[in-house]
């Protein structure tokens, strides 16, 4: 193998973008942004209108039946959060997010790992495992509804037909098992998301990281948590944030398949939202305030993916200058992850 030797040099060290520097290189590119500036006033007019309409309720008291609001201050956002089924909200939400989330995330690199072999009709599985996360929200959630049916449902059905149970199980109408139920069908829908992701991560990582694995005499787990589990961090952590995001947010596979009953057992925070504004009496203020917590909170996660983002952007600039100064990396086709 031919090689060929350059000078190494070391790579500046990355200048601190600050606030200053960053709305001055906005200035300077202001011609730029005169052609997202449509785009921009569409923006402000479909998402920070009804945004300063909820923050405006969530201190108002409005009445359902008419009549002028009256300021409340943060007497709304006390009543929600004193509410009697909070605490299950609350609690239901934190197990949908943080299983489904471990769970997508688990099975989409099983997933991912697999298809990164050079096995057979590996496009063809591709497709397939990819299937589920094109399909319409509310279409898979009627099916799933079909699937977990009490009475004629498919699962329940078999095991009566084989033997292994004498009575059909009630899954999303029993309060124990309708939150595990409605965990499944968010994994199955989520999954190939991660997988997509992690898969592309996969494909990233060099071979002769795994070579030089090799040569130490590294096993198949050694390999998988010394080089494929670094490298692939990155790529787990803004799926992981992206997942939390999106589990929070849900609201369709819960509202179609159970409502958020039986007994607010499957109650989470966008749900019980909904349920405030629109089910029996409507409380728009609570609603709102309610509303109103759930956005500073995604802001959060928001603010930190963002700065993930930029920080994982100025290393690659990093690194791309010390491979300009000399680094040299051979390539070869990845994939053998095992």
């Amino acid at each position: 193998m031919a090689t060929a030797t350059r000078t190494l040099r070391k790579p500046d060290a990355p200048r601190a973008v600050g606030s200053a520097n960053v709305f001055k290189e906005m200035w300077n590119r202001r011609g730029d942004y005169m052609y997202v500036l449509p785009a921009l006033i569409v923006m402000g007019i479909v998402i920070f209108y009804p945004l300063i309409q909820v923050i405006w309720l969530s201190v108002h008291f409005t009445s359902p039946y008419g009549g002028p609001q009256r300021f409340v201050g943060l007497d709304n956002y006390k009543e929600a959060v004193q509410d009697e089924h909070f605490p299950i909200v609350i609690k239901n939400t934190i197990i949908w997010t943080s299983v489904s989330t471990v769970l997508a995330l688990v099975l989409g690199l099983a997933a991912a790992i697999l298809l990164a072999r050079p096995i057979r009709f590996r496009g063809f599985f591709r497709s397939v495992l990819f299937i589920p996360y094109v399909i319409g929200q509310v279409t898979a959630a009627f099916v799933w509804k079909w699937i977990f049916h009490a009475d004629f449902g498919v699962i329940s059905g078999l095991l009566v037909q084989m033997g292994i149970i004498d009575k059909p199980i009630k899954f999303i109408d029993s309060t124990s098992l309708v939150l595990p139920s409605l965990i499944v069908v968010n994994v199955w829908k989520e999954f190939p998301f991660a997988m997509i992701m992690l898969l592309a991560g996969l494909q990233a990582i060099p071979e002769q990281l795994y070579n030089a694995a090799k040569i130490d005499g590294a096993g198949r787990w050694r390999r998988f948590t010394d080089v494929t589990v670094p490298q692939l961090m990155p790529v787990i952590t803004v799926a992981s944030i992206l997942l939390i995001i999106a589990n929070v947010n849900a609201f369709t596979i819960v509202w179609v398949l159970t409502g958020g009953g039986p007994a607010y057992r499957s109650q989470i925070f966008i749900t019980h939202v909904y349920s405030q504004a629109f089910v029996g009496s409507p409380h728009f203020e609570l609603a709102s305030a309610l509303g109103v917590m759930v956005f500073f909170a995604l802001m959060i996660f928001a603010v930190f993916y963002v700065r993930l983002l930029t920080r994982q952007s100025r290393s690659n600039r990093v690194i791309q200058d010390e491979g300009e100064g000399g680094l040299m990396v051979i390539g070869s086709e990845p994939g053998n992850i095992g």
